[in-house]
């Protein structure tokens, strides 16, 4: 299980009692955000855990970022291990043949889409898509699945999904050809602003980047004197615009087929905007949002610590050496830093005080002023 899992797969094993071992997500040394998993990661740990039965990945991630996913559904399947793909930012892929390739059609077992995020239906409703390939038990999915649903399913929200199916099969390619060109030439014009940068494809084929979405623009910001966390706030309050998140150094922009040529000329008049304001040059190459080096000491499984009622609330500064009851998870970017059952050591500590001074969030904790935390009561 990718470490960058949301935090639902992270509930799905809290709900299962399923033991997770985590595979590491890389960080591009340059730009700082996580990467993709590496196929050869997955490989290793195949071999040193042979009891494994399946497989979960994000692709692709919140910058759209994608791993090679065929690869790992290949050596998945080659060691009679399930692959389960969230692939909640994705459910665009498969209806556009200049986008990356849908874990759907790279024949991957399981994949979530959240149907509400890059397509058109209402917000809470989403996909689960089933391949046959012999690795999951269709009747047992159908068995479990009522016990996450409501009995009382929204018709408005089923409506909804079905007018988003019917939508993207008899327009999905012609209204995803605009978006890639509203993309294209949002990047375009990004690149020649002062101060700003936006990726591209140019991020494809290093650091185990094997595919990335283009309707995803990731902005950098630091070098026109902004954080990504100022650069989103004054878009929203002077400019109304809402962008998908941000990080110390960009904001990430996701375009769908609700955006036209005047959405976009408001983001790049705002962002030209934004350039134009005397603003100090920060340097921003000492911050990382990298965790520190190696996966924490779990000390009881998750979902035993999770689950426990012998816990206390103590102060955070007083937590190191303690098991944690609770997660911590910085965002952005999202990978948990600490899971329930796991030690709270210095380096995290450390760690979590540097993220909030430099403006990152942290969830996952009851206490939301971040002054105290659960611990396991031993």
């Amino acid at each position: 299980m990718s470490r960058a899992s949301h935090r639902s797969a992270y509930g799905g094993i809290v709900l299962s009692g399923a033991i997770p071992v985590y595979i590491e997500p890389d960080y591009h040394p340059d730009i700082g955000f996580p990467l993709s998993v590496s196929v050869e990661a997955i490989e290793v740990l195949l071999k040193q855990h042979p009891d494994v039965v399946a497989i979960h990945l994000t692709s692709p991630n919140y910058y759209g970022v994608m791993p090679d996913i065929a690869a790992i559904c290949h050596l998945a399947h080659s060691h009679g291990v399930a692959l389960l793909v969230d692939e909640a930012h994705g459910s665009h892929l498969g209806f556009h043949s200049d986008l990356p390739q849908s874990a759907v059609s790279l024949r991957a077992d399981i994949i979530v889409h959240s149907t509400h995020k890059t397509q058109g239906s209402l917000t809470q409703s989403a996909m689960l898509h089933v391949n046959d390939n012999g690795f999951v038990n269709l009747a047992r999915i159908a068995q479990v699945l009522p016990l996450l649903q409501s009995s009382s399913p929204s018709s408005i929200l089923l409506a909804s999904l079905d007018a988003t199916r019917m939508q993207m099969a008899t327009e999905g390619r012609e209204r995803l050809s605009i978006v890639i060109a509203l993309a294209r030439k949002a990047r375009d014009a990004i690149r020649q602003m002062n101060g700003l940068w936006c990726y591209g494809d140019e991020l494809v084929g290093v650091n185990n980047i094997f595919a990335f979405d283009p309707s995803k623009l990731i902005i950098r910001v630091s070098d026109a004197g902004f954080s990504g966390f100022e650069a989103s706030s004054l878009l929203r309050h002077q400019y109304g615009i809402e962008v998908e998140f941000a990080d110390v150094k960009h904001v990430i922009c996701s375009i769908t087929i609700a955006d036209t040529e005047s959405t976009v000329d408001k983001l790049l008049d705002a962002l030209h905007s934004l350039t134009r304001q005397k603003h100090p040059i920060i340097d921003h190459d000492g911050f990382s949002i990298k965790p520190p080096d190696g996966l924490p000491l779990p000390a009881i499984n998750l979902r035993d610590a999770y689950l426990s009622t012998k816990t206390r609330t103590i102060p955070l500064n007083e937590a190191v050496g303690h098991i944690l009851v609770e997660n911590v998870i910085p965002y952005p970017p999202g990978v948990p830093l600490l899971v329930a059952g796991e030690i709270m050591e210095q380096r995290h500590l450390d760690y979590m005080r540097y993220l909030i001074d430099k403006g990152s969030t942290i969830i996952g904790m009851e206490d939301l002023s971040l002054q105290m935390i659960r611990i396991l009561d031993a």
